[in-house]
């Protein structure tokens, strides 16, 4: 079968065959390839052509007995977007494992339907931690003060830091400045969110401390810090993720790209380029997701380059680009 898809593949190319044409050809074979992971991947590229295909894939994923990739699924099915909440992935937020529970109410929270709140109710009482916290932050579109409160006492900061969060996204004065009380009796792996949350809630009076964990935080803590100055409009941590970007470290370079894939930093375009050829190869896909999703000019030369990649992941990644930046989705 593979013979005769390589052969295919010659003929066509001697045809003339276009990059999207090819494209579309790598997504159908990630569609029936060994690992799920990359299926998940190519149902995520259908997206750009088939919506509805790309979801029965992944929602036909959700059958599978390995947890890892319920939660992947349901990751991508929250990447893609879905119309309200649906009784299947409502029925997932019971899920006996936590990361599944966790990327369900993903899903969940991001409606504000009458069904919504009462599962994300259910929510704050969940023992993991991670449930709770996004429980909390959806509830904030219901106005759900004293609801909110509550999760002020939560056993886990992170909890606490959304509770806060949300409160002051509903206009409750004073909560930046009780996530900045908490940071003090925080640990520094549980800063990232407060520092975060502190940005999102418009605290202009933070910038100058955010500056000087650019310099003096550890490597994560600086890219959370540099991520929270973009929220803020400022541009001061951009030189941090550029630095970050060069770490020894795969997972902080990670950081980095998510951070520049989730704000536009046009003078990173150029390394974003530089990290698809990462010999990490998450980064580098998720390097190709930053550049599609900011749809630079010029990347689709490295896109096209990337259809001849040996790892498959990042050939599925770069047909999905092609075929987003053509679509203008």
């Amino acid at each position: 079968m593979m013979k005769a898809t390589l052969s295919l593949i010659l003929v066509l190319l001697a045809c003339g065959i276009s990059p999207e044409a090819r494209a579309k050809m790598i997504l159908e074979e990630g569609l029936s390839d060994a690992s799920i992971i990359v299926q998940i991947e190519a149902a995520k590229g259908l997206i750009n052509i088939d919506r509805a295909r790309s979801v029965a894939v992944l929602e036909g994923i959700l059958q599978n007995d390995d947890p890892d990739l319920r939660a992947a699924a349901l990751n991508a099915l929250y990447d893609i977007g879905t119309e309200g909440t649906n009784t299947m992935i409502v029925r997932f937020c019971g899920d006996p494992n936590p990361a599944v529970r966790e990327a369900a109410y993903r899903i969940v929270g991001a409606h504000d339907d009458a069904e919504t709140r009462e599962v994300l109710v259910q929510g704050i009482h969940d023992e993991y931690a991670g449930v709770r916290k996004i429980a909390y932050l959806g509830l904030s579109k219901f106005g759900e003060r004293e609801l909110l409160q509550r999760g002020l006492r939560d056993a886990e900061p992170r909890v606490r830091i959304a509770a806060a969060k949300a409160l002051g996204d509903l206009g409750v004065m004073g909560m930046a400045e009780l996530i900045k009380e908490h940071l003090k009796q925080f640990a520094p792996e549980v800063w990232g969110d407060g520092i975060i949350a502190i940005a999102e809630l418009r605290d202009t009076a933070s910038v100058q401390a955010f500056r000087i964990l650019l310099q003096e935080g550890t490597p994560d803590l600086r890219v959370d810090a540099a991520e929270a100055l973009l929220i803020l409009d400022d541009d001061s941590g951009i030189h941090a993720l550029r630095m970050a970007l060069q770490s020894n470290d795969p997972f902080v370079r990670m950081r980095s790209v998510g951070v520049l894939t989730r704000h536009d930093v046009p003078d990173s375009y150029a390394q974003l380029e530089a990290t698809t050829h990462d010999a990490f190869v998450n980064v580098a896909v998720q390097a190709v997701k930053a550049l599609a999703v900011h749809d630079v000019r010029g990347s689709g030369k490295r896109f096209r380059e990337l259809l001849d990649a040996q790892n498959t992941l990042l050939r599925v990644t770069a047909a999905s680009a092609i075929l987003r930046n053509q679509n203008g989705t």
